[in-house]
C-alpha cells in the first residue's frame, strides 16, 4: 500500500515538473520577443525604454538563465508584480479565488447530489416514468448549450423579468466583509471533528462529508447573512445553469452503472442468499456503481476554477476565468502565466485525490 502511495506522489511530482517547464517555454514559442507584453503603450522607436524593461524583467539574460530563476521563483511562491493592476500577482490572485469558487463549488457539490438521487432512482426503475424522463433531459441538455442558455435566461430573468441581477457578485457599492479568523478556527476545528469522528467509527464517510460541513460552517460564522444572501442572490442564474446540465449528466453516470452492475455475479449472489432488496440495492449495487462517478467529479474537480470561463464572461462574474481572459487581453505576461499554473497544479492534485479515493472504494486497485 504505501508503495501504492509513493509512486502516485512521485508521478504526480513529475507530471508537475514537466507542466512547470511547459509553462515557461510555450508563452516564449508565442512570441518572437517575450517581453512584446509590455511594450503596450510604448513607441517603437524607444529603444531606450524597451531595453529598461527587457532588463527589468530578466528578457535580457540567456534562456537557460531564465528558465532557472523562473524555477526558484516558483518554488519559492514569488510570482512577480503584475503588470496591468500594479499590484502582486499573488494579491490580484486571491481577490478572484473565492468567487470563482462560490459559483464552481456550489454547483458541483448541487449538481452530484441531486445527480446521483436523480441517477439512482431511474437505474432503480428502469424503463419506468423516472427513467424515461431523464433519457428525455438528457436529450434536451446534449441538444441545446449552456452557453445559449445563460444568455436566454439573462435576457429573460434578467432584462425582461428583471427577477435576478444578470451581472456581478454582489449589489453595486456592496464589499464582502469577512473574519479570516473566525473562518480558520472554525475551518479547523469541523476538520478535527471530522478526523475525530472517522477515528472512532472507521468510516471514511465522515471525512468526506465532514470538511464540506466544516467550510460551509466558516462560511456562516465569518461572513454576515446579509452578504451571504446579496451572493447567493446573484449566483442562482449561473448556478442554476451549470446545475441543470451537470445534473443530467452525473444522473445519466450513475443510472448507467447501476444498470450494468445489476447483471453481475456478486449482485445474484447476493440476491441468492436472500439478503434484504435495499441491502443488495445500496451496499451492493450503489456503492460499485459509484467507482465511474467518483474518476468523472474528480476529473470535472480539476476544472472547477477555469471550467467556467463562459459563465463568468456572460453573468460578468469576477472569478478566475474572467481575470485569465483579462490578462490575456491586456498583455499581462505574469498573471496570465501564473493563473495557468496555478490551474494546472489544480488539476494534478485534483487527480491525485481522485487516485486516493478510488484506491479507498476499490480494493482492486491495491494490487496495481
Amino acid at each position: 500500500m504505501k508503495g501504492y502511495y509513493l509512486k502516485k506522489v512521485l508521478s504526480s511530482l513529475f507530471v508537475l515538473f514537466i507542466i512547470i517547464t511547459l509553462n515557461f517555454f510555450l508563452p516564449r514559442m508565442i512570441f518572437s520577443d517575450p517581453a512584446q507584453p509590455y511594450y503596450v503603450g510604448v513607441p517603437e522607436d524607444a529603444y531606450a525604454l524597451r531595453e529598461q524593461i527587457q532588463e527589468e524583467y530578466g528578457f535580457n539574460d540567456p534562456l537557460i538563465v531564465q528558465y532557472f530563476d523562473y524555477l526558484g521563483r516558483v518554488f519559492t511562491l514569488d510570482f512577480g508584480q503584475s503588470h496591468y493592476y500594479k499590484e502582486s500577482v499573488w494579491t490580484v490572485m486571491f481577490s478572484r479565488i473565492p468567487w470563482s469558487m462560490v459559483l464552481t463549488v456550489s454547483s458541483m457539490l448541487f449538481s452530484v447530489l441531486f445527480g446521483i438521487i436523480f441517477g439512482a432512482v431511474a437505474g432503480k426503475k428502469r424503463d419506468k416514468a423516472p427513467d424515461k424522463a431523464l433519457m428525455w433531459l438528457s436529450g434536451v441538455t446534449t441538444a441545446i448549450p449552456s452557453f445559449w442558455l445563460a444568455m436566454v435566461t439573462v435576457m429573460l430573468f434578467g432584462f425582461t423579468l428583471k427577477i435576478f441581477p444578470y451581472r456581478g457578485a454582489m449589489t453595486a457599492g456592496y464589499t464582502l466583509s469577512m473574519n479570516g479568523t473566525a473562518f480558520l478556527i472554525t475551518l479547523a476545528v469541523g476538520i478535527v471533528i471530522a478526523i475525530i469522528l472517522k477515528a472512532i467509527t472507521k468510516k471514511s464517510l465522515c471525512i468526506f462529508v465532514g470538511v464540506p460541513v466544516a467550510l460551509t460552517a466558516a462560511l456562516f460564522v465569518s461572513v454576515p447573512f446579509a452578504d451571504i444572501a446579496d451572493v447567493a442572490y446573484h449566483a442562482f442564474l449561473p448556478v442554476a445553469i451549470s446545475v441543470f446540465s451537470g445534473v443530467i449528466s452525473y444522473a445519466m453516470l450513475v443510472r448507467n452503472s447501476m444498470i450494468a452492475v445489476t447483471n453481475e455475479d456478486y449482485i445474484l449472489t447476493a440476491r441468492a442468499k436472500g439478503l434484504p432488496p435495499h441491502v443488495v440495492l445500496y451496499k451492493h449495487t450503489f456503492r460499485n456503481a459509484l467507482l465511474p462517478l467518483i474518476t468523472n467529479v474528480g476529473m470535472s474537480m480539476a476544472g472547477l476554477m477555469g471550467g467556467s470561463v463562459l459563465m463568468e464572461k456572460i453573468f460578468s462574474w469576477p472569478g478566475m476565468g474572467q481575470l485569465l481572459l483579462d490578462a490575456c487581453n491586456n498583455g499581462d505576461y505574469l498573471l496570465s502565466q501564473s493563473i495557468l499554473l496555478l490551474f494546472a497544479v489544480i488539476t494534478v492534485v485534483c487527480n491525485f485525490i481522485t487516485d486516493l479515493v478510488y484506491h479507498k472504494f476499490d480494493p482492486r486497485v491495491k494490487e496495481v
